[in-house]
């Protein structure tokens, strides 16, 4: 609720349009997955995020939509709480063909771009 008000706060637009990082971290508060969209619309200079989710089943549409609408994107870490029987579809691979297909005309650095997920944590680094 009081993300919402917050990101909804039409004053606020133009200062969050310049924040690179954001942390949204603790144990009582979950990132919910319908908030990706916004986020993205509200901060798209963001380049490190760093954020916790309830199930890692929860992790894949989000990072999904970080990997396609944020260009600078360069570290994601998201925190969860339940592993999931689904398989964890983020390789190297999967990672660099995903921002190629979405931004044809950004060179990724293949040598840098990796992906570790301990079974509480997955971490990602474009660069």
């Amino acid at each position: 609720m009081v993300l919402s008000t917050l990101i909804d706060n039409l004053s606020l637009i133009p200062i969050f349009q310049q924040i690179k990082m954001i942390k949204l971290r603790t144990k009582k508060f979950y990132f919910p997955s319908k908030c990706a969209p916004k986020l993205v619309q509200r901060f798209p200079s963001l380049n490190h995020i760093e954020l916790q989710v309830f199930s890692f089943d929860h992790c894949v549409s989000i990072i999904n939509i970080f990997l396609t609408h944020l260009k600078t994107l360069s570290y994601l870490k998201i925190d969860y709480n339940q592993d999931t029987l689904l398989d964890d579809p983020f390789s190297c691979d999967y990672i660099i063909e995903k921002r190629r297909q979405t931004f044809p005309n950004n060179i990724i650095d293949e040598q840098r771009v990796n992906v570790k997920n301990n079974g509480e944590a997955i971490e990602i680094w474009l660069s």
